[in-house]
């Protein structure tokens, strides 16, 4: 078993950020796993399920769905659920802010909160490489499997570097010091310019994201040090008191900040107890 973050190859790291690669198994069948608390955070990318299955809900929607073998996803916007077989192997490719629409060169506003079969929107060739996967006999042939592919891809993009291709980039790792009007002059593009290119880079909007990208912070470092209390939380990541913090959890997680930490103690991977720190699915 592993729950693993793999790098890509030197080549990639533009567009994609990490391969997230999960393989549970548990061995008792006839007892149910616990659905994973999956809140909203900032990604986008391509899904592999190399054995096993996956259904997700989606509360707030009263949307549920099972996962096709390879999906593309876009940029979350709502708490989801997730139910794993009892056996389950994925590799969750999660692209760089921007590089799944380098990638696919269609507006990502189509793809937010979607999952859609990634072979009606790229074709038989990601049948291909989820064929390749399922054959490869250890999680080292299967990053080999992973950057081969991806490499071909990158080299078919006609990639011309502005600026802001990195923005997205920045407010993730630095929501906190997002200004609208700042970030666009820097672009050198209008507000309504750089919201437009943005949204359809992106998704969403980019205050919106500036917010998803925030709320994350905060949910990663309480889990980080579950001693902090959540007012030092708030302050850390940029909040302007707790209360601004618990509308976000309940916003993105449809729940309390406390709530959301114990639902996370029964997620298939603690369970398992081989990977405490980590939240991929």
């Amino acid at each position: 078993m592993i729950c693993k973050r793999l790098q890509p190859s030197f080549e990639l790291r533009d567009y994609i950020k990490e391969y997230l690669t999960i393989h549970l198994i548990f061995e008792n069948t006839t007892v149910p796993i616990p659905a994973k608390a999956y809140p909203v955070n900032p990604e986008e990318g391509i899904r592999f399920l190399v054995r096993g299955s996956l259904f997700s809900e989606s509360p707030e929607l009263g949307t549920a769905e099972k996962r096709p073998t390879v999906s593309i996803f876009g940029q979350p916007n709502s708490r989801q659920n997730l139910f794993v077989s009892h056996e389950y192997l994925m590799i969750h490719v999660r692209f760089q802010p921007g590089g799944l629409f380098k990638l696919l060169r269609i507006p990502m506003t189509e793809l937010v909160h979607q999952n859609f079969d990634a072979e009606l929107i790229i074709g038989k060739e990601i049948k291909e490489v989820q064929e390749q996967l399922a054959e490869a006999g250890n999680y080292d042939s299967m990053l080999t499997v992973l950057n081969n592919y991806f490499q071909n891809k990158v080299k078919q993009i006609r990639n011309i570097s502005q600026l802001i291709d990195k923005i997205g980039q920045m407010i993730l790792e630095n929501p906190q010091r997002f200004n609208l009007e700042k970030t666009a002059s820097q672009a050198c593009l209008s507000v309504r310019q750089f919201e437009k290119r943005f949204t359809q880079q992106i998704g969403i909007t980019p205050k919106y994201y500036a917010r998803i990208c925030r709320f994350n912070q905060a949910y990663e470092l309480k889990e980080l040090q579950p001693k902090l209390d959540w007012l030092s939380v708030a302050i850390q990541t940029g909040y302007n008191d707790y209360q601004h913090l618990v509308k976000d959890f309940k916003q993105f997680a449809g729940t309390t900040p406390n709530a959301l930490i114990q639902e996370s103690l029964n997620n298939p991977e603690r369970i398992l107890k081989i990977a405490s720190d980590f939240r991929g699915v």
